[in-house]
């Protein structure tokens, strides 16, 4: 990147870890979110990302993390949009109906 120091870096990574996740290339995918996560962790587009990293590890079947990034988000980010942690909440249940459904 070359300005990597640029206040638009957060988004633009963002945007790239969106064009990973769409085209189904979830590990690209989730590199992108965990940078925003890890790098830009104050950024606007962090609360998001870290729903999408939970997403994108699932997708590749790393259940336990991805419920670990989806518990982060209210714990990192309790004033974070309704959408995303409702979209998490949703996330999380998921793992733990499968579990009890003997899935995991």
């Amino acid at each position: 990147m070359k300005h990597p120091k640029s206040k638009y870096t957060p988004a633009a990574t963002y945007g790239l870890g969106e064009s990973f996740y769409q085209r189904a290339r979830y590990r690209e995918a989730a590199e992108k979110y965990l940078e925003i996560s890890t790098k830009y962790a104050q950024s606007a587009q962090a609360p998001e990302a870290l729903l999408r990293l939970g997403q994108s590890l699932s997708a590749l079947g790393a259940r336990e993390q991805a419920c670990a990034s989806f518990t982060e988000i209210g714990a990192k980010y309790p004033g974070a949009a309704v959408r995303i942690r409702d979209a998490a909440d949703r996330e999380s249940k998921k793992f733990n109906a499968d579990r009890r459904a003997g899935g995991g």
